[in-house]
């Protein structure tokens, strides 16, 4: 991995407008646009492992709430079948950037709520479903049965990779609901914290618990789970 001066790796897809650009819709700071975390290199060494086993088919992901498409991009760049779902329409957008960089595989794009994907999505079924930052905009059985959903896309031996904003990560701070069960934790956060991280919407904030329990409720095995540097909680599951 290249990175530049900040830290950050050296994507050509990204610049300055990408940093910090909020999604436009109250959902927060598109963080993919800005840099791979931790759970996104562990999704990236995954489809490299994949693609090590069986080199005559390259791996397939797919990315739910994409956003601007840095993940996506990413594992495209990694040699997968990728792609893209994002509630907003983003097509013209990735395959522009996607052209721009060269890439001779295309990226493929669905626009849909990730709580009811669509049956026919392009290259499914998937080595890899990876959705970050975006489970914590939806209520806790919402969120349970999207992820159900979500299985029936995953290969055999495939993987899936979540992420939802932390009770105990700055966006708790005076947050409503902290002393609630998950099952009714559903606020909108502090003023201070919503305009700092552009996020007007109502969140449900989970605890690393919290994420291994919806998982387990979906029928998910838990390879991993953990929480960013952040706080906000992270888990790689499998079927």
């Amino acid at each position: 991995m290249i990175l530049d001066n900040r830290g950050y790796r050296n994507e050509p897809w990204l610049d300055e407008r990408t940093r910090r650009r909020p999604t436009g819709t109250g959902h927060g700071i598109d963080v993919a646009s800005q840099r791979a975390d931790e759970l996104d290199e562990r999704c990236l060494a995954f489809l490299e492992t994949r693609s090590a086993r069986t080199p005559a088919n390259r791996p397939s992901a797919l990315d739910v709430a994409c956003g601007q498409g840095g993940q996506a991009l990413r594992m495209l760049a990694a040699g997968a079948q990728v792609t893209a779902v994002d509630l907003l329409d983003r097509a013209e957008e990735l395959r522009r950037v996607a052209s721009g960089q060269g890439f001779w595989q295309p990226l493929h794009f669905a626009q849909a709520d990730f709580r009811a994907l669509p049956d026919d999505l392009p290259g499914a079924p998937y080595d890899a479903i990876i959705c970050q930052r975006a489970i914590h905009y939806v209520r806790y059985d919402e969120a349970v049965a999207a992820v159900r959903s979500w299985l029936r896309y995953l290969k055999p031996g495939g993987r899936i990779f979540l992420s939802a904003s932390g009770l105990a990560s700055e966006l708790g701070r005076g947050y409503p609901h902290w002393d609630r069960p998950i099952a009714e934790r559903w606020a909108k956060l502090a003023p201070v914290m919503a305009g700092r991280h552009d996020i007007r919407m109502p969140v449900c904030l989970y605890e690393a618990m919290d994420l291994v329990d919806l998982l387990h409720a979906t029928g998910c095995g838990i390879a991993e789970v953990f929480k960013s540097p952040f706080g906000n909680v992270k888990a790689v599951a499998f079927i």
